[in-house]
């Protein structure tokens, strides 16, 4: 059993059954109309996918645990809703299509796999698509409120901002928060903020 399944096996949901405040304050501003088609990466116990679905998108959520995908398919039976779950080593992750939204909430990646993710995220949007990335910042380390404990899994702004260049970049923030999801994301933090548009969104 890898990390990951090991967690998720716990009893009760590892961050929450509900989605990231992030998350819900830029779909929100966003206010784009539904249905639209989402692509969740690293999606785990299925919080967001599942609010995600509720406000009546079509949502593809990946991750590499297959323990986190039954929660989350439990999660969303649970509010009535259907997702669509994938279980893949994100190494190996295929763009078969093409999204409105890529979420990436708290995906932390090796720097190396982590910069393949970014091209593929740019391939997998539809034209006017939108990116919604979360992630601590290189200086969570010095918080012990969540996330990796090595400064190669995090994440700055400046390496978003150099990833996604050819993107219009709509939200962009590294500061302190406090956050408050489940057991593993609790107390003030140091995260990430990136939000980007390919273009101008398609009515």
């Amino acid at each position: 059993m890898n990390l990951w399944d090991e967690r998720y096996s716990q009893s009760g949901y590892a961050y929450g059954t509900e989605p990231s405040q992030f998350l819900v304050e830029q779909i929100n501003w966003l206010n784009l109309k539904s249905p639209l088609s989402i692509l969740s990466l690293g999606e785990g116990e299925g919080r967001n996918a599942v609010y995600l679905a509720t406000l009546g998108h079509h949502v593809h959520a990946v991750d590499g645990s297959a323990v986190a995908l039954l929660k989350a398919q439990d999660l969303a039976a649970s509010r009535d809703v259907r997702i669509e779950t994938q279980l893949t080593d994100l190494s190996n992750f295929v763009i078969e299509k093409r999204y409105n939204i890529v979420v990436m909430i708290f995906c932390h990646l090796p720097s190396t796999l982590r910069h393949k993710i970014h091209k593929k995220i740019v391939d997998a949007l539809a034209p006017g698509g939108v990116l919604i990335y979360q992630a601590y910042s290189p200086k969570q380390l010095g918080y012990g409120t969540g996330g990796p404990e090595q400064l190669d899994l995090l994440v700055d702004i400046t390496e978003l901002k150099n990833c996604f260049n050819g993107m219009e970049v709509i939200h962009e923030n590294m500061y302190e928060k406090e956050i408050i999801e489940g057991k593993y994301h609790t107390g003030l933090a140091a995260v990430t903020e990136f939000v980007a548009r390919l273009n101008n969104f398609a009515e």
